[in-house]
């Protein structure tokens, strides 16, 4: 309960302070000019939003705790839990889409873009300063799980017919699987696949176009190089943390026979938090990163990307290289759908969890 209960308040707070998360430049997913990133319309939609989704979500949240305190099954609660977090989701996803036109409109009325000075900035010595992790951090937990892998099937023989393959909010087995070829190794393809996945957003990332402002050009140098950083430390802490409890969970229940062991549970908390304690500092230090724009010297403005995004959210650029681009609502990367490696990576991650749901 408690456990699902701290999801839902991250993730009501994440929500509701997303508009004052992004980059100045960037309100509901479209490119502000620099000169107008004060502008007081903006300030009051951010301030508007953060309303309403704490509202709706305080609400949600309220109706989840009820349902914990009443006789209501377990399954029927964490279902119920699951449509309040979808509700609380549709809700803040349709207003952002609200926002996002009323400030398309905005934008052209005033004629913003008419009004100022576009700019091309650039600095070649950038990446040379990149702190991301190297490949090695990434590659090491895919062989520990190719070596699990290898030696679930030497041990095949000696594995129970039925073993345990999932466990309910206090750690009770409620999900057995019988043995198979495939489903010894169900486990470790779904983490091999989400190791994949982390390699290729780290490298990703590294490439990834740096974007950086007319007014305040030093200190959005320091916001690109901060968060490629602090991004590929969050992954790789992600990673490792999933790769330990994957691997004992497995090695302990389909190896040594063991469906109940008494650390199971404690390594559910420690992972989930790793995961969340973890996107609360990186939040905190994408913050501390973002450039301010407390003086504008200029009508000067960085060149905007609108026309390569969908609203806000999708990125279609053909000539950008780059598979990752920082999102434009919230934070983190998102893909660039004219690359084709977009889509060989989606392939890679959805192949093994279709192979294991459908066989």
């Amino acid at each position: 309960m408690l456990l699902m209960v701290g999801i839902f308040i991250f993730v009501g707070i994440l929500e509701a302070m997303t508009p004052h998360l992004t980059r100045k430049t960037t309100v509901f997913g479209v490119s502000i000019p620099e000169p107008y990133v004060k502008h007081p319309q903006l300030q009051s939609w951010k301030i508007r939003y953060s309303q309403i989704v704490g509202g709706i979500a305080t609400v949600c949240l309220l109706g989840q705790i009820g349902l914990y305190l009443s006789a209501m099954q377990e399954n029927k609660v964490a279902l119920v839990s699951f449509i309040f977090l979808y509700v609380m989701l549709l809700f803040s996803s349709a207003l952002y889409l609200s926002y996002h036109v009323k400030i398309k409109k905005l934008k052209d009325q005033e004629q913003w873009e008419i009004q100022i000075k576009k700019v091309y900035v650039t600095d070649l010595s950038i990446r040379q300063k990149d702190e991301t992790l190297p490949p090695l951090f990434f590659i090491l937990p895919m062989m520990m799980t190719f070596a699990l892998i290898t030696f679930t099937y030497m041990n095949y023989d000696s594995i129970p017919d039925v073993f345990a393959t999932h466990w309910n909010s206090v750690g009770e087995i409620d999900g057995w699987t019988e043995k198979s070829w495939l489903s010894v190794i169900s486990m470790l393809l779904i983490l091999l696949t989400i190791q994949i996945s982390f390699f290729i957003i780290s490298r990703g990332m590294k490439s990834a176009k740096i974007q950086l402002s007319a007014q305040a050009k030093e200190a959005s140098i320091h916001r690109e190089l901060a968060q490629r950083k602090y991004g590929s430390w969050y992954l790789a802490s992600i990673n490792f943390s999933m790769t330990i409890l994957f691997v004992v969970l497995h090695y302990t229940t389909v190896i040594l026979k063991d469906q109940t062991a008494s650390y199971f549970f404690p390594l559910f908390i420690v992972f989930n938090v790793v995961t969340l304690g973890g996107l609360l500092v990186l939040i905190w230090k994408f913050t501390k990163s973002n450039e301010r724009f407390d003086e504008v010297h200029t009508n000067e403005s960085a060149v905007s990307d609108d026309r390569y995004w969908t609203w806000g959210i999708f990125y279609c650029n053909k000539n950008d290289p780059s598979l990752l681009v920082q999102k434009k609502f919230g934070i983190g990367w998102t893909v660039n759908f004219a690359n084709k490696w977009c889509y060989i990576m989606i392939g890679i991650t959805l192949l093994p969890i279709l192979l294991v749901i459908f066989t």
